[in-house]
């Protein structure tokens, strides 16, 4: 099996690609209702408000960070999770067992984690998944880039062995500013100073059929990541020009 096939058929099972796909449904209705481009709002809005949404409503669903229930007690209440947002977010936000998903960020980057997958948000600009140029980014996604694979890449897994330690996907987000429709992928992403394609591997998540999430399903809570603990460190120069994408950390 591919590592894409392993990563998808993973993250459907547990029902979090039907999560990523509600967040980024939930979060960009808020953008397109609050976007204002007669008063002043750009791309460079978009990214950033797209970036904030998305944070806050992959945490709403996976119940961590903000929404994580304190030490000893039970899951955090429903009235916590709906404040906010509208009662159909609410209405369909799927149902995933608190610690199915955990916090792990990366270098100061949002990010979660399940069952050994790791993924970040990066935006761009919407029609350009393909484009994205990762030497233009910061250090942390431009680690993310460069870590080896099998899938055909430039660093095959015997040539490199300072990476980060756990397998770290993308997921990225846009949407075009004239007709407001949105695109969200999942990937694996490609370090591209040739200028090429900037994915090994990615997803479009709003073209998949949804999954059905249950409750029912036997599940053991995933350990949270030590924050004490960082991904293994590795040295890059510095880019030189290009602009960076807005929500990007």
């Amino acid at each position: 099996m591919s590592e894409r096939d392993q990563a998808l058929t993973t993250l459907r099972r547990r029902g979090v690609l039907d999560a990523l796909v509600w967040a980024q449904r939930s979060a960009y209705g808020q953008v397109r209702q609050d976007y204002n481009p007669e008063g002043g709002h750009k791309q460079s809005w978009i990214g950033f408000s797209g970036h904030t949404y998305l944070i806050d409503r992959l945490d709403r669903v996976f119940q961590c960070g903000d929404y994580a229930a304190p030490r000893g007690e039970g899951p955090i209440g429903r009235d916590v999770l709906a404040a906010g947002i509208t009662d159909e977010d609410f209405r369909t936000m799927p149902h995933l067992p608190a610690g199915t998903v955990v916090r792990h960020d990366f270098n100061g980057s949002p990010g979660w984690s399940a069952d050994g997958w790791r993924w970040l948000l990066t935006s761009y600009r919407f029609g350009e998944v393909h484009r994205i140029r990762w030497p233009e980014h910061r250090k942390t996604k431009q680690l993310v880039a460069r870590q080896p694979h099998d899938d055909g890449g430039l660093f095959p897994l015997t040539t490199l062995t300072t990476v980060p330690v756990q397998p770290t996907l993308i997921l990225a987000h846009a949407m075009d500013p004239e007709t407001v429709e949105s695109e969200l992928f999942l990937g694996r992403s490609r370090w591209n100073p040739d200028g090429g394609d900037a994915w090994v591997w990615c997803e479009d998540l709003l073209a998949q059929p949804p999954a059905r999430t249950t409750w029912s399903e036997p599940h053991l809570p995933i350990a949270a990541a030590d924050p004490t603990v960082p991904d293994a460190d590795v040295a890059l120069r510095r880019a030189v020009g290009g602009p960076r994408a807005i929500g990007d950390a």
